[in-house]
C-alpha cells in the first residue's frame, strides 16, 4: 500500500496539548494535518491563520 503524503499546516497551541509523539505547551507552534486542522479549530484548541497569498500588482499607472 503507498503512503498517502497529507499536507501539513502550522497552527499556534492555546492550550497544553499531545499530538502525535510531540508534546507542546501552549503558545507554541505545531504542525498538524489539514485533516486535523476542522476538527481542533472546532474545539477551540488551536488558532490558525491561513497563509496571505502574495498577488503582484503593476507598479505602473493603466496606460491611457
Amino acid at each position: 500500500m503507498a503512503a498517502v503524503k497529507e499536507t501539513m499546516v502550522e497552527v499556534t497551541l492555546k492550550l497544553n496539548m499531545k499530538y502525535d509523539n510531540e508534546i507542546k505547551k501552549a503558545g507554541e507552534k505545531l504542525k498538524i494535518r489539514e485533516s486535523d486542522l476542522k476538527e481542533l479549530q472546532g474545539k477551540g484548541y488551536i488558532s490558525y491563520i491561513p497563509p496571505v497569498q502574495n498577488q503582484q500588482t503593476s507598479q505602473n499607472p493603466p496606460s491611457k
